[in-house]
């Protein structure tokens, strides 16, 4: 198989979607003043990124790279300064309490609004992983970053919005807007509209002829430089005879919604976390009340929803260079199963090989690339990635272990614990993934460090690192690696 050498020591063929250029400031923090730093900034920069890192003006501490989690794949994230929003979507959200606030989730959209992210990027357009996008774009200017497919429904979404009559958070008769205006929404295509993964170029003549291409964000050079290339959504491949399988246990903890056991003894579990009243509205106009709004993303993202977008930052500033990288759904890759982009097969074509040999053919190659750019990206210090599969009852976490392997990160938080993985189980899930990399062969001691969050305790407790550390100082290759992408 060849591969188009944008991944290569030089990256030669990385292509740059030029309009994605912002103007730099001499002075980086001078963006928050000329946007109007004030006391709403500020709590909600605060909330997201604890006290201690941002100041009186409302700025993040630019030495610090801050992780946020919002809940399942959703993060806010400082960045040399710079604040981003790695999805936007909420798990349960609900209008707050009074007088003790007792929501399981303590965040609404107006907290993402409130934050003032420059960017949203969607790992893909589900709505699990895209509610809000449009709403907090239209009122941020932020621009989105997702597939084309994924732009169309940001359109529709604004569309919706602007519609929505609101009524029942009228003031004296008037119903204000849920958004400012209903002009388009500022979605970019990260990729070309139904390309393949990877935009891998091989045939089904010529399945390991083609090449495969990465492409630049360039909105945040020179601080934060940002590759993006097209993968595969979570999905279930034939169980892999390769390992031995243990059962997963997706098992929720039963006392976050109350439990009453009998054995031993009767014992009642009081719900720690009670239903509120969902900030989402009823369809039922009657029941609706003050403060709900529908900020989703129109009909669980469409057809376009599974076309996954994998995104890898480098942050560069005057400590070490630092890089991440957000998957927040990982797909069988090495069989290239999935749907919503071309190249990629279903469950009953891989499995009927004399019908369709040219497409498992293909398919493979195509999986092959996208582990070969995986290979060459400068390794990432930290990964945001998916550790909950559609596959995983067949085999488990052997996915995002297989990225894993492949992209060798240093510390990973696994996410998508709210959303698919029951209510409570992130150790369930911790243990199936350290089992299941037991029994793929991956040896201990190459792991990556295990950061596991524990919803909804660990929701919106700043991650810090300081790139000035030690532990992030990388090797020449691994520099001059991080150079060749971000020249």
């Amino acid at each position: 198989m060849k591969y188009r050498r944008t991944m290569s020591a030089i990256f030669s063929g990385v292509l740059c979607i030029a309009s994605f250029a912002a103007v730099a400031h001499d002075d980086d923090h001078d963006r928050d003043r000329d946007r109007g730093a004030n006391a709403t900034l500020i709590r909600a920069r605060q909330k997201f990124f604890g006290v201690e890192n941002v100041d009186e003006k409302g700025r993040v501490d630019r030495d610090k790279v801050i992780f946020s989690w919002a809940t399942n794949t959703t993060y806010v994230v400082s960045a040399a300064g710079r604040v981003l929003l790695l999805d936007s979507y909420i798990n349960r959200p609900e209008l707050p309490t009074a007088p003790l606030d007792k929501r399981r989730t303590p965040i609404l959209p107006q907290d993402f609004v409130d934050v003032r992210p420059e960017a949203i990027f969607l790992g893909h357009g589900h709505g699990d992983h895209a509610d809000n996008a449009a709403y907090v774009s239209k009122w941020t200017g932020a621009p989105i970053y997702a597939s084309p497919e994924t732009c169309d429904v940001m359109q529709q979404d604004v569309t919706r919005m602007w519609n929505d009559p609101n009524a029942n958070n009228a003031v004296n008769g008037v119903a204000p807007k849920i958004i400012p205006n209903g002009d388009p929404a500022n979605c970019i295509g990260v990729v070309p509209r139904a390309s393949p993964p990877g935009e891998y170029t091989g045939t089904l003549s010529n399945p390991k002829g083609g090449t495969t291409t990465i492409r630049r964000i360039t909105q945040f050079d020179p601080q934060i430089c940002i590759v993006t290339f097209k993968h595969v959504h979570s999905g279930t491949a034939p169980v892999d005879t390769s390992f031995p399988h243990t059962t997963l246990s997706n098992l929720g903890d039963p006392r976050y919604s109350g439990a009453v056991t009998s054995s031993p003894n009767v014992t009642t579990y009081p719900a720690m976390f009670p239903t509120g009243t969902p900030f989402t509205p009823p369809a039922d106009p009657a029941p609706k009340v003050k403060g709900q709004m529908d900020t989703r993303t129109t009909g669980f993202g469409g057809s376009a929803g599974i076309i996954e977008i994998f995104y890898h930052f480098v942050v560069r500033g005057d400590g070490h260079d630092f890089t991440f990288s957000f998957v927040n759904s990982a797909g069988p890759v090495q069989e290239g199963i999935g749907s919503g982009s071309p190249g990629l097969i279903s469950i009953a074509q891989f499995n009927d090989p004399v019908n369709n040999g040219p497409a498992i053919a293909l398919a493979k190659e195509i999986g092959k690339g996208l582990f070969s750019i995986m290979d060459n990206l400068p390794h990432p210090d930290v990964l945001l990635g998916s550790i909950v599969s559609l596959g995983a009852a067949n085999n488990q976490q052997r996915d995002i272990i297989q990225y894993t392997q492949h992209l060798k990160p240093k510390v990973y938080y696994p996410g998508h614990l709210t959303d698919i993985a029951q209510a409570g189980s992130a150790l369930y899930h911790k243990l199936s993934w350290r089992e299941t990399a037991q029994n793929m062969g991956f040896p201990q001691s190459e792991w990556p460090e295990f950061r596991l969050q524990v919803d909804p305790n660990d929701f919106l407790a700043p991650q810090v690192f300081n790139t000035r550390d030690e532990r992030w100082e990388k090797s020449r290759a691994a520099e001059d690696r991080i150079r060749s992408q971000c020249r």
